[in-house]
């Protein structure tokens, strides 16, 4: 799960309970917290409603730390039993309780935090004068929720009433606006809703170059974002103008040799594939390749259908080089072997073997034979 309540709200929760008797005890625990030490952290709230039994209000800031505690540990089923107890007691509660719950429980549960915060919106909705900062953010989690629950047309809903409530008057609302029109931009894509997916991130651009602020992260991911569209739809030719222009934006960002660059330097080569100019793909299959392998985990299916393409240019290019066409086939096989799909290994074998059939290396036919029978028997 995601999302941290930091720091500085803990001090907040306990600055509205701490006195001149819980203090000592208050100031250990939040010590505790801050280096991390969150079974600690929970059997010292234990001994502090224990020795404090009728601070309900108490009891209540305790209660949420310890949910923190327990997701932080990654339990988040106790976590998220404590919050689904604070929010079904009794007690009384405005939006802004049922907002720090939801939060709490954006942390464990994405259902539970959606439930919660649906109750705060709706308390805010009735009042004469919303309070529109807390309702933008009501529904800023609310789309958060819907997405993590991969609900992507009611989160695109709640990021566009949050998107209404934002005024531009400070950075941080100039920000959230080129956010939120990219987060938008990215859902429509996910649908396969094109025409949406690129009208919000070209707008998530053309804000993004009205600003005064550095915020390049987000035009890599909205420049490759539109050129993944396009590419996906065989409008290739307009899909290259803006993978140009990312490859120039990522030398000067953070973005550089992380997955946005593979996936720019992959569209970029496929690009040239289907141009038929084999010899003007090789080179960005073959650095799309060094940095899926420079990432913590690349994903095997992927790069081995790249070593596939990237054999298949080196292969039929103008000077073929047939040695190190082989040497890639074989990468490619290495790859696919990791990726759980059967059906497309036996498809990659049978053009490796064709590969090494012309080529009359019995020995490497004979090799990839083998592994041929085997995927097929098992």
């Amino acid at each position: 799960m995601e999302e941290k309540l930091d720091i500085l709200n803990l001090n907040e929760l306990i600055d509205e309970v701490i006195n001149e008797h819980n203090k000592e005890a208050l100031e250990v625990l939040i010590q505790e917290f801050k280096l991390k030490h969150y079974p600690n952290v929970i059997s010292k709230s234990k001994q502090i409603q224990t020795n404090f039994p009728n601070d309900l209000k108490q009891l209540k800031v305790l209660r949420m730390i310890e949910a923190i505690s327990h997701a932080e540990m990654e339990e988040f089923r106790n976590s998220r039993e404590i919050i689904k107890e604070l929010y079904e007691d009794k007690s009384k509660k405005n939006y802004h309780d049922y907002m720090l719950l939801a939060e709490l429980a954006f942390m464990s549960d994405y259902k539970l935090a959606r439930r919660i915060m649906t109750e705060a919106v709706k308390q805010m909705e009735k009042q004469e004068t919303p309070d529109q900062q807390n309702l933008m953010k009501g529904y800023l989690v609310l789309g958060e929720a819907e997405e993590q629950l991969r609900k992507f047309k009611r989160a695109i809903k709640y990021y566009k009433r949050g998107l209404s409530f934002v005024k531009e008057d400070t950075q941080l609302d100039k920000y959230m606006v080129i956010y939120l029109h990219f987060k938008i931009g990215m859902l429509y894509t996910t649908l396969n809703e094109t025409d949406q997916a690129i009208s919000y991130l070209q707008k998530t651009n053309e804000l993004n170059d009205e600003t005064d602020k550095d915020y390049s992260d987000i035009k890599v991911y909205s420049l490759v974002a539109m050129a993944k569209t396009y590419a996906s739809n065989n409008e290739g030719d307009k899909a290259y103008p803006y993978l140009i222009e990312v490859l120039d934006l990522l030398e000067e960002t953070s973005l550089k040799n992380k997955l946005p660059h593979a996936e720019a330097l992959t569209e970029l080569a496929f690009y040239y594939f289907n141009e038929s100019k084999l010899k003007e793909a090789v080179p960005y299959y073959k650095q799309a390749i060094k940095v899926y392998q420079q990432l913590p985990q690349y994903p095997a299916r992927t790069v081995g259908m790249i070593y596939m393409q990237y054999a298949y240019c080196l292969e039929h290019q103008e000077n073929s080089n047939k040695i190190q066409a082989g040497k890639a086939y074989e990468k490619a096989i290495e790859c696919l072997e990791k990726a759980n799909d059967p059906e497309l290994l036996e498809n990659a074998l049978a053009d490796v073997i064709a590969f090494f059939s012309v080529n009359h290396n019995k020995k490497k036919k004979k090799h990839f034979e083998e592994k041929l029978v085997q995927n097929i028997v098992h």
